[in-house]
């Protein structure tokens, strides 16, 4: 069974569309990456047919997007992995808005890049127990980052 699948929604809201594209227009060295840069077609069908009890299926499941209530202010935020195309190696980004998206020029809460994550995806809520936390981990592991609430941003963590 594997141990990253995620539990959170994976389809971005239009209005996480059109901050996510805002952003994108102004740093044009990103594109959103997609699931065929995972390279880890067999681990998405699996997720989204399910596993029964309680993981149950995720249809909308993308290994590069997550959605839900990162920092615990009762509303949504979101998660997307970018790619720099001009980077041979590493060339991965992690980058997490907050909500309340009050325009489209919304400034990310958190970014890393650099990262190194084929066969890799984004996680968040159950059946993991609370609080939940974005992981970010290779799929079949025990090993991750999880994205730690810290201030008005966050911190990986172990």
């Amino acid at each position: 069974m594997l141990t990253v699948p995620a539990w959170g929604g994976h389809t971005l809201a239009a209005q996480e569309q059109r901050v996510l594209k805002t952003w994108l227009d102004r740093h044009p060295e990103y594109r959103l990456a997609t699931d065929e840069d995972c390279e880890c077609a067999d681990d998405i069908k699996q997720i989204r047919a399910g596993y029964g009890g309680a993981w149950k299926p995720v249809p909308d499941y993308h290994p590069y997007t997550a959605t839900g209530d990162f920092n615990g202010d009762g509303v949504e935020d979101f998660a997307v992995v970018l790619i720099a195309p001009s980077k041979p190696e590493k060339n991965f980004a992690l980058v997490v808005f907050n909500g309340p998206f009050k325009s489209d020029a919304t400034s990310p809460a958190f970014m890393q890049s650099g990262l190194e994550l084929s066969y890799s995806g984004l996680s968040y809520g159950p059946p993991r127990p609370k609080p939940y936390r974005l992981l970010l981990g290779r799929f079949e592991s025990d090993s991750g980052a999880l994205l730690i609430p810290h201030g008005r941003g966050y911190k990986l963590g172990d």
